[in-house]
């Protein structure tokens, strides 16, 4: 589990892309969010603050964050790795 904001962790497996909203919002996105929004597929952990990523999941789920695209997408490497070497020390 990654921590998304605000304590809001999301399972990084599930987690298909990352899209940074913090200065270009390009069209499809804002699209696929309020698409997501008007059929109950949207999940907004902004707290009330500006949205600065969109994640996409296998679900068909979308996430709106206030944390920066670059920073979850660090988390979820981290959180990948970690996995990684738990299972080589493992196996």
């Amino acid at each position: 589990m990654v921590n998304a904001g605000y304590d809001n962790y999301i399972n990084e497996e599930k987690v298909i892309t990352v899209v940074d909203f913090s200065d270009a919002k390009s069209m499809p996105v804002k699209r696929a969010v309020r698409e997501a929004r008007d059929n109950g597929f949207l999940i907004d952990i902004t707290m009330g603050r500006v949205t600065r990523s969109v994640i996409f999941t296998e679900t068909g789920y979308i996430i709106i964050s206030a944390v920066s695209g670059p920073i979850i997408t660090k988390r979820i490497q981290e959180a990948q790795n970690a996995c990684k070497e738990k299972e080589k020390v493992s196996g």
